[in-house]
């Protein structure tokens, strides 16, 4: 009897080790295959690269409830066209006052459509709920449908966000819609970024969106089977709109006074193509580009910094030539994805030898949020995707550090060159986020042991329980 056990015991483990890998052979399979076949045409039409050299006025928006707003303000000056792009969508407060705007303005005769990726663990934006929203004028796809059980085809997730308004001015930045991205939970919120543009490149980033809504890989909703289990219709029934409305004014009236624009006259927009395959990762080249630029000094932020062989190839070199490169990421203590941190200890020791500064957010509320009531979520998180190089060029966008998005997911960023006060505002920002880190590397500790210093003891359950799968798919984080 205790042979037969001990042998089921091995055959069990070592199915679900071989289905593992199994898994992962097809994975990483899949991924050659698309590298080697189906290359695109010589020419391309579709607008991954545009710079401009005109005039553009833009915004940086650090505060969650202050780019709440901001979008507010765009939807209710909008004339003709209104086109909004997002990997998440929430059925919250902050989705309800965004959906009514958009409703408003569909009902004064604006073109409204929304995006939004299909991704299962987030999605919300259901096809009732698009129904609803398609008779009140306004039109809904979804981007890559492909069901769960697919499972190297739905790996692929257009993770772009984008506000765009009759083609003259656009938000973009590390926001969705939902509350903790406005400074609205109570629980959990992010700290974010986002620039708002106007100008002529607004077209292209406009025709990004177009290619986006028009490829194979959107939806209309109708031919998508509805699981919703409830609908709730008093989604589109919020009665106390111009409460809220009038306490977000009132709670943004000192930022606003503060408010500040810069011109920029040399802007660049950059975005993927779709699908899976590594050449439509656009975004990642223009990067390793962007940073190569450097000569003294990088100030980033993302909240995972999970590094790619090449990209610690890239820091290394950096770090050869003198550059100076400090980061921000989240400690286990202030991120809800335990598993970005499980994986970021395989390359710890890479990053102790270059010499890389990496902080960790310790989870703390920043020290003066702007917020709608004195209460405040207790734990906060780095969202924002956004550097500063050699203190006069910028970029901003969707980009996180880790290979999900250099591998898998449709990005997009912005890039700003020789604007020293559009730079030395988001250093700014960053250095006051920098108030409530810790470094990673202190002389005196070893780092895994900061990575997770101050998270609950289900955080480090849950980290210690991921590390195998972590080391083995960091393909997909």
């Amino acid at each position: 009897m205790k042979y037969s056990i001990t042998k089921i015991l091995f055959w069990f483990f070592g199915l679900t080790v071989g289905s593992v890998l199994l898994v992962y052979a097809v994975l990483a399979g899949f991924l050659w295959w698309g590298d080697l076949y189906d290359k695109p045409a010589a020419v391309k039409v579709d607008p991954v690269y545009e710079r401009s050299l005109e005039p553009h006025t833009v915004e940086l928006i650090n505060d969650g409830l202050v780019s709440l707003k901001r979008r507010i303000e765009l939807i209710d000056q909008a004339k003709s066209s209104i086109e909004l792009e997002f990997f998440i969508y929430e059925l919250d407060l902050a989705a309800q006052l965004i959906t009514q705007k958009l409703i408003a303005a569909a009902h004064r005769g604006v073109a409204v459509k929304i995006l939004v990726d299909f991704a299962a663990p987030v999605f919300k934006l259901g096809p009732s709920y698009a129904k609803t929203l398609r008779e009140h004028g306004i039109e809904v796809r979804y981007y890559n449908t492909s069901s769960i059980f697919r499972f190297v085809s739905s790996q692929h997730r257009s993770h772009r966000k984008l506000l765009l308004v009759d083609g003259s001015s656009a938000i973009t930045g590390g926001r969705n819609i939902g509350n903790d991205y406005f400074n609205l939970s109570p629980h959990y919120n992010f700290l974010d970024s986002d620039i708002l543009i106007r100008g002529s490149l607004v077209k292209a980033i406009q025709s990004s969106f177009f290619v986006y809504w028009t490829s194979e890989f959107a939806t209309d909703p109708s031919n998508v089977d509805s699981s919703e289990s409830v609908f709730d219709e008093n989604f589109f029934k919020f009665d106390a709109s111009a409460d809220v409305l009038s306490k977000i004014d009132e709670a943004t009236r000192l930022v606003d006074q503060r408010r500040r624009e810069h011109t920029c006259n040399d802007i660049v927009f950059v975005t993927d193509y779709s699908g899976i395959p590594s050449y439509n990762r656009q975004v990642f080249r223009r990067l390793v580009e962007f940073l190569g630029e450097a000569k003294e000094e990088i100030l980033g932020e993302s909240p995972y910094f999970i590094l790619r062989p090449d990209g610690m190839n890239l820091l290394r070199d950096m770090a050869d030539r003198g550059i100076r490169q400090t980061f921000l990421t989240n400690s286990l203590a202030s991120t809800d994805a335990y598993y970005t941190v499980s994986a970021m200890t395989f390359t710890l020791k890479g990053l102790a030898e270059n010499k890389i500064d990496v902080r960790l957010y310790d989870g703390r509320p920043p020290s003066a949020p702007v917020l709608i009531s004195p209460v405040t979520a207790g734990r906060w998180g780095v969202h924002a995707k956004r550097a500063v190089v050699d203190r006069k060029h910028v970029v901003i966008g969707t980009y996180n550090v880790d290979p999900r998005s250099a591998n898998l997911n449709s990005e997009l960023m912005v890039i700003c060159r020789n604007q020293p006060e559009l730079a030395a505002e988001m250093i700014s920002d960053i250095n006051g986020r920098l108030q409530s880190s810790k470094r990673l590397f202190e002389e005196d500790k070893a780092p895994l042991s900061v990575l997770i210093s101050g998270a609950s003891d289900h955080q480090k359950l849950f980290f210690m329980l991921a590390l195998p799968l972590a080391n083995l798919f960091d393909i997909l984080l």
